[in-house]
Order: C-alpha cells, then structure tokens, then sequence
C-alpha cells in the first residue's frame, strides 16, 4: 500500500492516479494535512471502510475518494 500526506489546499485540487482504491483522511487537532492510501484493489479498500462503519463515527475514518464522471467513462470505453 502507498501512503502520502497533501495539505488541505493540496489535496481540494489532487486528483489521485487510481481514484477507485484511493481513499483519505483527515489529521487531527490543528494537523490540516489529509492522509491519501492506495490499496492493491478496491475490495480491500471498500472492506476497511464497511468495518470502520460498523463502530462509533470517528472523524479520522478513511473516505473512498470519488472517482470523477470523466474518469468512469474513459474506463468503460475500452469494453
């Protein structure tokens, strides 16, 4: 897995190289940096975030980056 930290204003304009198993996290306190995690796969991802969900909300949670609608279509076109 891949990690790697952007600040605030960084990651509002960060488009990640593989948005589908890319998800994110806020720093806590005055820590405004947001914390980027590249899975092997989605499923993996989607698992971790499934379990997280199942316990009380924390804000330091990982969150599925959204795959913008540009990058959905230029996936499907190849099929």
């Amino acid at each position: 897995m891949k990690r790697y930290t952007l600040t605030g204003a960084q990651a509002f304009e960060h488009r990640p190289e593989h948005p589908e198993r890319t998800a994110y996290r806020h720093g806590g306190g005055l820590d405004f940096d947001v914390y980027f995690q590249v899975w092997p796969n989605s499923a993996s991802m989607r698992k971790t975030i499934e379990l997280q969900e199942k316990r009380a909300l924390d804000f330091r949670d990982w969150r599925a980056c959204k795959v913008p609608k540009e990058a959905a279509n230029t996936q499907t076109k190849g099929l």
